[in-house]
């Protein structure tokens, strides 16, 4: 009589199956069955904890992926305009859609909040204190965005584990720009309303402050504290800003330099004669080093030179100096009088006198949507005037540049506005060579946290924004070494060819 073979502890399952199967371990057979009944539902509830560990994966991510597309997409507006907060919101809200698969209720993923700070802790670990909450347009610099949480439908019997199936998933997400600007010249302003008020942001939006002349000059000695109103250097070439080479950078069409405004910007020390003969490339001079660059399409001039210069002598160009005979885009009245209390001036200047001699026989003409009219004692009216770079832009955009070749025997003034020295005309690379893009510092806070002063650190020093600067007349020499100039309008991307804003998600 024969017997089964015994199953032992060596006996594979695959041995047990194919003895089985041949007839001669038919005896195994309630073995097996029990083992099937006993390890079945270990097998499936594995199987169904891996289904729904995926689906708490795939939700996780979905929602994080949202936070974090939603953030950049707000983020990317804020650029401290007085909309940025109006225009950052309604991209979150609006202009993105994203949905999820797998969590319980509608397919839509929903935002909870949107809070927008200041500023930001370095280490991701910190919590975001409640005091760097902002609602102010021109502070906002990080926006937070956060997605109402969603419970995972599983389908693990939640009776057998009731803490793992009972799962809620949320995310947030925190985006911040970046302001960085490319191929400008390496210069800096003293914010001139660091304290007040009224934010550079807020002002730059108003016609008063664009038409408003700023004397920047750059302090007397380098231990002389900075303050508004001030300008300076900067050293892009990290240690390397010999005389030669930053002057070259403030010349040429499109500088090596950029700059950023999360990384900060390192000062270059000392006033630098030379500088002023690379800014004045822009309006035709070609002095110092600079005199063998009036061939040079890199360093050719703006479109609009007026700058109250004729030539001194005949058949010569480039023989250029102030003459009385012409008369360039006059300063504000308080500047021209003595009277301005600091280095921002009124806004008023002598329109009329500079349409008489510049624009004879005008008796009507329209800037920014204001018709000005000659009256009594050839005064025109309204009274206010407009910035001087919208008439400078009036003049290029109407060819209507002061002087001879456009006036003929009809013009007063002795100047030529259009470029004569350099041989290949104004720049084509540059729309506009006489709007130069300063970083705009917030010198006072600065000099406060400097113990030995702004100009000792050689550390990066923090960026307030970037401003376009209109150049108004050539830089002087010596105690003359000053920019006169109006802040036309912040740097924007898409508009201004310097800006290279970049938008990452920060935590």
């Amino acid at each position: 009589m024969s017997f089964p073979q015994a199953v032992t502890h060596s006996t594979t399952l695959k041995e047990a199956f194919k003895s089985y199967l041949s007839g001669t371990g038919r005896g195994i057979s309630g073995a097996v069955a029990v083992w099937a009944a006993l390890s079945t539902p270990v097998v499936l509830a594995g199987a169904t904890l891996s289904v729904d560990a995926a689906r708490i994966y795939n939700v996780d991510a979905e929602l994080q992926a949202a936070a974090d597309a939603l953030s950049r997409a707000g983020a990317a507006e804020l650029d401290q305009r007085g909309d940025s907060i109006s225009r950052a919101s309604g991209a979150i809200l609006n202009l993105l859609s994203h949905d999820q698969k797998f969590a319980k209720g509608a397919a839509e993923i929903e935002i909870e909040t949107i809070t927008y700070f200041d500023e930001i802790p370095t280490n991701d670990y910190e919590d975001i204190p409640a005091s760097n909450r902002t609602n102010s347009a021109g502070e906002a610099r990080y926006v937070e965005v956060s997605i109402k949480p969603r419970d995972v439908a599983t389908i693990f019997p939640s009776s057998l584990m009731q803490k793992i199936t009972d799962t809620t998933l949320s995310a947030k997400a925190v985006a911040g720009m970046d302001q960085v600007v490319c191929g400008t010249a390496p210069v800096f302003i003293c914010n001139p309303l660091e304290g007040e008020s009224t934010s550079i942001y807020e002002a730059m939006e108003t016609k008063s402050f664009r038409r408003t002349q700023i004397k920047f000059k750059t302090p007397n000695n380098v231990s002389d504290p900075h303050g508004a109103g001030n300008f300076g250097w900067l050293d892009p070439f990290g240690g390397n800003s010999g005389a030669s080479k930053l002057s070259d950078a403030v010349a040429i069409d499109i500088s090596p330099a950029c700059f950023s405004q999360a990384q900060g910007v390192v000062t270059r020390t000392g006033n630098i004669a030379s500088m002023r003969f690379g800014l004045n490339t822009r309006f035709d001079l070609y002095e110092g080093s600079f005199k063998s660059k009036k061939s040079d399409p890199r360093y050719a001039p703006a479109q609009n030179v007026v700058k109250g210069y004729a030539n001194s002598k005949k058949g010569n160009s480039c023989s250029q100096a102030p003459s009385s005979e012409a008369l360039a885009l006059p300063r504000d009245d308080c500047f021209t009088t003595g009277e301005c209390s600091s280095r921002i001036g009124s806004g008023e200047w002598d329109f009329s006198t500079y349409m008489e001699v510049n624009h004879p026989g005008f008796t009507r003409i329209t800037i920014e949507g204001v018709t000005y009219r000659r009256g009594y004692q050839g005064k025109f009216s309204p009274a206010t005037p407009p910035s001087r770079y919208q008439m400078y832009r009036w003049e290029i955009d109407n060819d209507c540049v002061p002087g001879s070749e456009t006036y003929g025997n009809n013009a007063v003034t002795a100047e030529e506005g259009l470029p004569q020295c350099h041989t290949s005309g104004p720049s084509t690379t540059v729309k506009d060579r006489r709007i130069i893009t300063a970083a705009v510092l917030n010198c006072g806070e600065i000099e406060a946290n400097s113990p030995k002063g702004m100009f000792k650190r050689k550390d990066p020093l923090p960026v307030e924004t970037f401003v376009k600067v209109f150049l108004t007349e050539p830089m002087g020499k010596g105690q003359d070494n000053i920019i006169y100039g109006e802040i036309v309008g912040p740097v924007v991307k898409g508009k201004d060819s310097e800006a290279n804003e970049t938008v990452a998600v920060r935590r």
